[in-house]
């Protein structure tokens, strides 16, 4: 009973959980060196590769390396806010791709965008990192790695012959380290969350968000079968709805130039296309990908 009352607790309080996610800076390019790992002439190599991508094919991808992503943070949560903050990737067809290394973590990340999902697979990007990345980094070759991983994506997103390499399923398997179960509540309710904060932004309700926690509270109590813990979690979650509604009443995702979503709000990122050059075009992660170490 005490689990199951703990687990609707942290439920309940997670639209409001902070993350302490430090932002790198702002971009300057398409390849955003902050770890220092590449020499300019890898930087400047790779840099072309990505801008004629986006040239051909109207895709964004971003190659970011960090020192670490802090002891508050996973690869993954670090991904999913840096790409909210930068909004990589096209604001309506949402078809940006985040590559983000943390080199003193040995960990790296794939994050896609909403729009490209289908066309660069989990099952891709994980062959990616296991077999491009990992044996570069491994040998401190991260530039080479990096330039290899991205001409592995611009095969796949061109969708030329070479990209069938990156589609074999027998050796796929999830390289993020997480349980799946976990990862996957995890990344869906940062999406409901995000999704909520654009629906009640747009509102610009006070209320309603009060209404959708009383619901959610009910829901609750039928599921765990007891009233009392039905009429708490009503009350909790009313509360906690109104002051979320207020918050994305008050500052909407997508004003001001900040992209869509929670996670501008609570980090004051968001890029709507302006930087020094000439900003990424406001896009959203979509959650999908693969994750690994080295």
């Amino acid at each position: 009973m005490m689990k199951k009352i703990s687990l609707i607790t942290l439920v309940a309080l997670l639209p409001l959980v902070t993350f302490a996610y430090v932002s790198p800076g702002k971009p300057t390019g398409l390849v955003n060196d902050f770890a220092r790992v590449l020499t300019a002439e890898e930087s400047q190599t790779i840099g072309a590769k990505l801008t004629a991508l986006d040239q051909q094919t109207g895709v964004e991808v971003a190659v970011v390396t960090v020192s670490t992503v802090g002891t508050d943070e996973t690869i993954e949560s670090y991904a999913e806010k840096l790409f909210q903050e930068w909004g990589i990737g096209d604001a309506e067809k949402d078809t940006g791709l985040l590559l983000l290394i943390a080199v003193d973590d040995r960990q790296m990340r794939i994050e896609t965008g909403y729009g490209i999902e289908g066309a660069v697979t989990d099952i891709q990007s994980g062959n990616i990192i296991r077999n491009v990345l990992t044996p570069a980094f491994r040998e401190g070759k991260y530039g080479e790695g990096i330039s290899a991983a991205t001409d592995a994506l611009t095969a796949i997103i061109t969708n030329s012959p070479e990209a069938a390499q990156y589609s074999d399923t027998s050796s796929s398997q999830d390289s993020s380290g997480w349980d799946f179960d976990f990862a996957s509540i995890f990344f869906v309710v940062i999406i409901v969350i995000n999704m909520l904060s654009r629906f009640l932004g747009a509102t610009k309700s006070w209320w309603l968000g009060g209404v959708l926690g009383a619901g959610i509270g009910a829901i609750i109590g039928l599921i765990a079968g007891f009233l009392y813990v039905g009429a708490i979690s009503m009350i909790v979650l009313t509360i906690l709805g109104l002051i979320f509604d207020f918050i994305v009443s008050k500052n909407p995702p997508g004003s001001n130039g900040k992209s869509g979503g929670m996670w501008p709000l609570l980090f004051g990122g968001g890029s709507s296309g302006s930087g020094g050059f000439g900003g990424f075009g406001g896009g959203s992660s979509g959650g999908g990908g693969a994750s690994g170490r080295w």
